[in-house]
């Protein structure tokens, strides 16, 4: 039976995260913190997972859910804060769907195309709901420059960025003489969730002056988009796409005062610490100890077209062939939802520590 619901999902689990799903089961109480990913078009394997979540399970919290998201994971972070969550989920799946780029796009084009998505899912009359959220505790995180990767002349940001690369060849710590990470929040501040690491990192609050812009600079890739300069009511300086640092939110949560399960839904089983980390596959987390990770399972994945979920070099891939990459990711959406009653059904029938498997 056990095998039969969980055909379209994965869920692994660090040791004590295990431990406290065999002893108490998994309840919206049960997480300390929430991490929402960076990756682009990946996100849509969890469209229907993430209605799910925020408009159907969390809302059952006796406590605040701080919840950490960048790049696109800010996105859905902002969505899932709205009065009528799935309705913006729904906005943000829809206007994301529609970017068409006839050649390979100038920086500026692909800004103004996310600019469009974020307007079109961030809705002004829920901006006050959203700043003052009844239990959502957004994070969103973007990447500060320093250096050559501040600057506004494409050549020398790129060198930046290449230097930024080695220096995390050597060691992820290292990257942090590059760049700092902000996180602008909408309550309690991170620093009470996490425990200090390499980075620098500045504290700021959202308001409704900085919220698009914080959102737009969580999501800005580098030199495929215009910098983000001078955020109100934050550090000033170059803003760029959060998962620089936190690609796939490897948090280090305090014990004390965030005791509990680190939930991540997410689009693959590999938790990757920094976006540099991408191709290096000895560059582990360090805190899976408290890790929940619910991901498509790969024989799921298999038979979806091309064998693999929606991403950014699909617009390559498809280029000129807008119908049928929308084809190949409404196929992802539908996994999405298949993910979405699958753990429904899990946690409805008490059997999610049957389902879980090592991380």
């Amino acid at each position: 039976m056990a095998s039969r619901m969980t055909r379209s999902l994965v869920l692994r689990a660090g040791p004590l995260a295990r431990r406290l799903i065999e002893q108490d089961g998994l309840t919206p109480d049960s997480l300390a913190a929430l991490g929402a990913p960076a990756g682009g078009p990946k996100f849509l394997i969890l469209t229907h997972l993430d209605s799910f979540l925020f408009r159907d399970w969390l809302p059952g919290r006796r406590q605040p859910l701080p919840a950490f998201g960048s790049s696109i994971g800010a996105f859905r972070l902002v969505a899932a804060a709205h009065r009528d969550p799935a309705a913006a989920f729904t906005r943000l799946v829809d206007a994301y769907c529609a970017q068409r780029y006839d050649s390979k796009p100038a920086a500026s084009e692909v800004t103004q195309q996310v600019r469009h998505i974020l307007h079109a899912m961030l809705d002004d009359a829920d901006m006050d709901h959203i700043l003052a959220h009844p239990w959502l505790r957004l994070n969103l995180i973007t990447t500060r420059c320093q250096g050559l990767a501040a600057s506004r002349s494409p050549g020398l940001q790129a060198l930046g960025f290449g230097l930024a690369f080695a220096s995390n060849l050597r060691h992820r710590d290292r990257l942090s003489s590059r760049f700092e990470r902000c996180i602008f929040h909408n309550g309690m501040a991170a620093g009470e969730v996490l425990q200090p690491d390499a980075f620098r990192t500045h504290h700021a609050a959202l308001t409704r002056e900085n919220l698009a812009a914080v959102t737009l600079a969580s999501g800005t890739i580098p030199l495929m988009m215009d910098t983000v300069r001078d955020i109100p009511a934050g550090p000033s300086g170059a803003h760029i796409d959060g998962g620089m640092i936190d690609y796939h939110m490897d948090l280090p949560l305090h014990d004390d005062t965030a005791p509990g399960i680190l939930f991540i839904p997410h689009y693959e089983q590999r938790v990757v610490p920094g976006w540099f980390d991408k191709g290096l596959k000895r560059r582990s987390p360090r805190h899976v100890d408290r890790m929940l990770v619910l991901s498509p399972s790969p024989e799921r994945v298999a038979r979806l077209p091309g064998g693999k979920i929606p991403c950014r070099k699909d617009f390559k891939h498809y280029h000129q062939r807008d119908d049928e990459r929308l084809h190949a990711w409404q196929a992802g959406i539908a996994v999405s939802r298949e993910i979405a009653e699958e753990f429904a059904e899990l946690l409805e029938s008490g059997r999610i520590a049957e389902a879980l498997q090592p991380l």
